[in-house]
């Protein structure tokens, strides 16, 4: 048996003759491992060879001394043996004892005790060899148990750095078969590490994604450079995720390539969210190239389809009425029933779907959908709907943003048009108005002037002066009516149009504009029928005159639009309101005109304009003056050719005792004493009314201000009336 050798001394061969009493403690201590070991060593070999009753063993870590294997201190009072070579005698625990430092060199490892040592010098000397043969051992001991608790350090830094991070970090060998992988880089197969270990990306992705992986891998192992590079892989249970990785080359310890270290993050949320960004600049584009949203929407929807969804819809609404601008891709004909199911305003969602109608679209191939309201202004607008085959589509977060998102986009595109067509509608409205103003201003004024200079001949027979005058006055009277229309529409939009209202009968204005309206039906041809129904008065509060223009306005505007041996019928009736219609069988309204008619200007069509004449102002005129009486006005009609009703509701008014108060009063001037004063600032209508008064009264006096009234008045006011000057 070879002799030991201390390991860490100073190479001395030693005697097993010089003192065989320490062999079995020499080799007891060359099979040591650990401290404690060397310290076991200690209190039985050593303690046999010395002849003492005990022995230990203290370390000196830190500048403590402590008790291999274990937490506890040293005994006092060995503190005193490390500042002496030699064997040093103290007591410890009462009892006496003998201890010795343990040093290799200048560096002191600790201290070796023992009590019950005989005090002859053999057994000193005995000690001293023993620490001697003790201290080497225990260096080389304390310092491969540093190195074990560095390296089993390191290993939990390791560990720690690499369970403790969300990023899939992995080694792989030549083969490239897997060494060692995270935790977290397992979950992404649905595995443990140790289930991943050992295999390779063949058994972990699909075929297609594992081959381009093996790839790369096989191209870093050549280069032996490292790469960085995103791309996106399957795995085998068919997650797909997309992929930021590092990779470099793995070195043993004489240089060579052995493998490959990696680390890849999941960056499949940044890749949707600037997929996102992506889609919804795309979107934006398509939508503000075009303000006709017809073509831009259906556009939308095949960016839409596959990029976002494997099927898209679109529809809008509008007047109460369903168009659907875009169907595409998968389930897209199914996609119009289910708007039935959705509430106004509210997206909807597959899982919110009742059991049979998901059923029937699975039955389709349709696992996931996404309804989505196009909302505006808090009013909605249509409905985006999109359609996927895979379940749990739309159902993230993020993506049912991005869909409300889209929706809110499309929205705003319908809105914006809208609102440029009802501007451009608007506009063609102002200008057929200016058309046809001048010409009905035109007509009339044409008629004036033409037989106004045919009477100024001389020539002109008796017979026709009579019907040159009349002709004037017609076509004047018109001409008032129409500046009339203008200048009440002026101060309805203006709110300055007030009414005279009082307590009446509405058959006194009823019956006045039948009378004022016969002759012009009969002159059409028309017959006008009345259907009044009532049992005694319709008491209103309201103004005679404008009430008797409402039912004027709708007796004409029917006139107009019913052909020669048609029929208007004017009736009224008192219910809980007072009730009062007009009806014809004329060219009737379109479904598309007929929310319009009250509207200003409006008409049919330009060619009803020109060939029934008016300004449109009519309607909305009845519709102003019977709803500041408190009323409403509805229009009806079956469709074009099939006449039309229109139904006017006035609030009956409840009869009250009035009281009458009489003040007595200046008498009255006596119309001999009585002076004329007119004032107008127009010199032909001042002209105009001086000469009617003066056709009655010689004294007429007309000025051009009120300034100048005042001064031409007050001479002449009696005594009584004139300023005192006092107020």
């Amino acid at each position: 048996m070879p002799s030991p050798r201390s390991s860490r001394g100073r190479g001395k061969r030693w005697n097993p003759g010089a003192d065989a009493a320490l062999a079995p403690f020499v080799f007891a201590l060359h099979a040591c491992r650990r401290s404690k070991d060397v310290a076991a060593a200690v209190a039985v070999e050593g303690v046999r060879a010395l002849g003492a009753t005990s022995g230990s063993l203290a370390v000196l870590v830190a500048d403590e001394l402590s008790v291999p294997g274990t937490n506890d201190p040293a005994p006092r009072g060995l503190a005193a043996a490390l500042s002496t070579p030699g064997p040093t005698r103290l007591r410890i625990a009462g009892r006496e004892a003998w201890a010795v430092r343990l040093a290799v060199g200048d560096r002191v490892l600790g201290v070796v005790a023992f009590d019950g040592l005989r005090r002859e010098g053999p057994a000193k000397a005995r000690l001293s060899r023993l620490a001697q043969h003790c201290a080497p051992v225990l260096a080389r001991v304390l310092a491969e148990e540093a190195e074990l608790s560095a390296l089993r350090q390191s290993r939990e830094l390791l560990r720690a750095v690499t369970e403790g991070t969300h990023d899939c970090i992995f080694v792989k060998d030549r083969d490239l078969r897997y060494v060692m992988i995270n935790a977290a880089g397992a979950r992404v197969f649905g595995l443990v590490p140790e289930d991943v270990v050992g295999k390779d990306d063949k058994a972990l992705f699909a075929q297609v994604d594992a081959e381009e992986i093996a790839q790369r891998d096989r191209e870093i192992l050549t280069s032996q450079r490292t790469r960085i590079y995103e791309c996106t892989s399957t795995t085998s249970h068919g997650a797909t995720r997309s992929w930021q990785s590092t990779k470099g080359p793995w070195y043993d310890e004489e240089g060579r390539v052995v493998g490959l270290v990696g680390i890849s993050r999941d960056v499949s949320a940044r890749r949707k969210a600037e997929e996102a960004q992506r889609l919804l600049a795309e979107v934006s584009g398509i939508l503000g190239a075009s303000l006709e949203y017809e073509s831009t929407l259906a556009a939308m929807a095949r960016l839409l389809v596959p990029a976002f969804a494997e099927g898209c819809t679109i529809h809008v609404e509008e007047a109460g009425e369903r168009y659907c601008l875009a169907a595409l891709g998968r389930g897209a004909a199914f996609a119009e029933a289910l708007l039935d199911l959705v509430a106004p305003g509210r997206a909807l969602g597959f899982g919110e779907l009742d059991p049979t109608t998901r059923r029937e679209l699975e039955a389709r191939g349709i696992h996931s959908l996404l309804v989505v309201p196009l909302v505006i202004h808090g009013h909605a607008l249509g409905h985006m709907t999109l359609l996927g085959g895979a379940p749990g589509r739309f159902m993230a977060e993020s993506e049912r943003a991005l869909a409300e998102d889209l929706a809110r986009r499309a929205g705003m595109a319908i809105d914006r048009a809208r609102l440029y067509r009802a501007v451009q509608e608007a506009s063609r409205l102002k200008d057929e108005f200016l058309a046809v103003i001048s010409h009905e201003l035109r007509t009339p004024l044409t008629a004036i002037l033409g037989w106004t200079g045919i009477l100024r001949r001389d020539s002109v027979p008796e017979a026709s002066r009579g019907k040159a005058l009349e002709t004037i006055e017609r076509n004047a009277q018109a001409q008032a009516r129409l500046i009339e229309d203008l200048m009440d529409m002026t101060s309805m939009l203006a709110g300055t149009l007030q009414l005279d209202a009082v307590d009446l009968d509405l058959a006194q204005p009823l019956t006045q504009a039948v009378r004022a309206m016969g002759p012009l039906a009969d002159a059409k041809g028309i017959r006008l029928e009345t259907a009044f129904e009532r049992s005694g008065p319709l008491p209103v509060f309201g103004d005679d005159l404008r009430l008797r223009q409402v039912i004027e306005n709708l007796l004409g505007n029917a006139l107009k639009f019913t052909p020669p041996g048609g029929t208007v019928e004017i009736g009224c009736h008192r219910g809980d309101k007072a009730l009062l219609w007009v009806k014809d069988d004329g060219v009737g309204i379109s479904p598309a005109t007929l929310p319009h008619v009250f509207e200003r200007f409006r008409q049919g069509d330009s060619s009803s304009t020109r060939s029934h004449g008016g300004l449109g102002l009519g309607l909305s005129i009845v519709r102003y003056l019977v709803e500041a009486h408190g009323g409403a006005v509805v229009a009806a009609s079956p469709g074009k050719g099939l006449g039309a009703t229109f139904t006017v509701e006035l609030p009956l008014r409840v009869a009250k005792a009035s009281e009458v108060t009489l003040v007595e009063g200046s008498p009255a001037p006596r119309r001999d004493e009585a002076r004329v004063l007119v004032v107008d600032d127009a010199p032909p209508s001042r002209e105009l009314v001086t000469s009617i008064f003066k056709s009655v009264r010689p004294d007429v006096t007309a000025v051009h201000k009120v300034a100048e009234a005042v001064v031409a008045m007050a001479p002449k006011l009696p005594p009584s009336r004139q300023d005192t000057g006092r107020s």
